[in-house]
């Protein structure tokens, strides 16, 4: 994990997220030829414009990190990475969550991989932003933490060797993001401001900040 200078604060992504948000709301439809499809996952991208704007950011950030003049000598690298995702996707037909949680969720992984792993990713801002490092109290590890800003916010999550993804869920303030589906208990990341709130699966609550890089 390894969060960057190169992304907004996350104050001010959770600020301009629903001007993603209603931008976005119309009927989108995603980067690939939908009369051309050969996986159920593929179907239920067409079929979804929540999904089709996935694609879309996914895309994006693939593009900036290809053609960016950071790459270096990583094009093979980042090209045979992109296929791979593109396989175990396609997977998703066969998980217990779902194939449309399934699918959301793989591409939300992915987003945060690409923002992390190359900076030209980040060159642009989008309907993604991060990641960002909070320290949180009484863990011995930074927590990561990529926002995806399309009509169905999430974030992504990583600490040690554990990552997750988070929808975004109704609170009276900040931006609250739960999920019991990790090990099957709760887990929580609630952000107001620099600050934020997080729980492990069925763990403790802890208070976190947003930690300067470099």
């Amino acid at each position: 994990m390894k969060p960057t200078r190169n992304s907004f604060s996350p104050f001010v992504a959770a600020a301009i997220a629903m001007m993603f948000v209603v931008a976005q709301a119309q009927a989108v439809e995603p980067t690939f030829d939908c009369t051309k499809t050969d996986s159920d996952v593929e179907d239920a991208i067409c079929a979804s414009s929540e999904l089709a704007e996935l694609d879309v950011e996914l895309a994006r950030l693939y593009r900036l990190a290809l053609k960016g003049p950071h790459l270096g000598n990583r094009e093979a690298e980042l090209m045979e990475s992109q296929r791979s995702w593109i396989r175990s996707r396609n997977e998703c037909w066969k998980s217990s969550l779902g194939l449309e949680t399934c699918t959301a969720n793989s591409y939300a992984f992915r987003i945060a991989e690409l923002r992390e792993g190359y900076s030209d990713a980040r060159a642009e801002p989008g309907a993604s932003d991060g990641p960002f490092a909070y320290r949180c109290d009484g863990l011995d590890a930074l927590v990561g933490a990529t926002f995806v800003k399309t009509s169905t916010p999430m974030v992504v999550l990583s600490w040690f060797d554990r990552s997750m993804v988070l929808p975004l869920v109704h609170s009276g303030s900040g931006a609250k993001y739960a999920s019991d589906i990790w090990d099957g208990k709760p887990s929580l990341f609630w952000t107001k401001g620099e600050e934020a709130i997080f729980a492990e699966p069925g763990g403790a609550e802890m208070t976190c900040l947003v930690t300067p890089i470099g």
